[in-house]
Order: C-alpha cells, then structure tokens, then sequence
C-alpha cells in the first residue's frame, strides 16, 4: 500500500514540476512589467521617459502578487509531494544499523 501512494504522490510531483516552471516564467515575467512600469529607479536607468499612473502601477503590483503566490503554492505541492512520495517508497525498518551500536 506504501509503494501505490508513493508513487501517486511522485506522479503528482512530476506534473507540477511543468506547473511551478511556467508559474514562475509567469512571476518573473510580470515583475519584469511592474519594475519596466512602475519602479523609477529602473525607468531612469532604462531612459523610459513616459507617464506614471498610479492606477496601473496598482494593477501591475496586484498581478505580480497574484503570480509569486501561485509559484509558491505550486512549488510547495511540488516538493511536499514529492518528499512524501519518496518517504513512502524508501525502505524502513526499526533495526539500528551496523555500526551504530
């Protein structure tokens, strides 16, 4: 029984594997809009000489929020499930090791 919900549970973790790169892609893709919209820092340095609006700035922040909590919810599934599968596989036993004694 250990062995069929190990390897559910690394079936699980291989299919997020995809799901956490393109989270991320995601993440770094819209804090590249907020840092490229809002951040002046980056602005001057980049020569963007155009209008600020507070309201996009707002909209730019809340998506890059959004994106960074899905990556980081699907990495956690990511690697809890893949712990819990290799845990559930791996052999265990009561015995102390030779050499430990």
């Amino acid at each position: 029984m250990n062995f069929k919900t190990g390897f559910i549970f690394l079936l699980i973790a291989m299919i997020t594997v995809p799901v956490t790169i393109n989270s991320l892609n995601k993440w770094d893709q819209s804090e590249e809009d907020f840092k490229r919209g809002c951040d002046p820092n980056y602005r001057v340095y980049m020569g963007i000489e155009t209008d600020v609006s507070a309201d996009e700035c707002d909209n730019l922040e809340d998506e890059m929020t959004l994106n960074l909590q899905i990556f980081l919810i699907s990495l956690s599934i990511c690697i809890t499930s893949s712990l819990v599968g290799l845990i559930s596989i791996l052999p265990n036993s009561d015995e102390i090791p030779p050499g430990l004694v």
